[in-house]
């Protein structure tokens, strides 16, 4: 049965057509949506400068409430970590990537 198999069988066969055009086009998706610390730090500053320009504007029930949404987020996320795996420095710094890593495609 063994001389029957296909050389195209397991996991170093060579990829078709299609199969690598799919893998190209998950690469660059992954990399378009990568994030990085660098960019959720701009993201915080950029996030405490709203916070602060509501403060300034409208007063202080506003920047508590956009303040709120965005540590609600946080939570969110830090909760998604940690239901994925994720514990302890780990968990937190994938919630501060997922919660402020959108400045990095700014």
């Amino acid at each position: 049965m063994e001389r029957y198999k296909s050389k195209q069988d397991g996991p170093r066969r060579e990829l078709n057509t299609y199969e690598k055009v799919l893998a190209e086009d998950r690469r660059v998706v992954r990399e378009m949506f990568r994030v990085s610390v660098g960019g959720a730090h701009a993201g915080l500053v950029i996030m405490l400068f709203i916070v602060v320009l509501f403060a300034a504007v409208g007063g202080t029930l506003w920047a508590l409430i956009v303040g709120g949404a965005v540590a609600f987020w946080f939570a969110v996320a830090l909760v998604a970590a940690v239901g994925g795996g994720r514990r302890g420095w780990a968990a937190v710094k994938r919630a501060y990537l997922l919660t402020f890593g959108w400045a990095g495609w700014l």
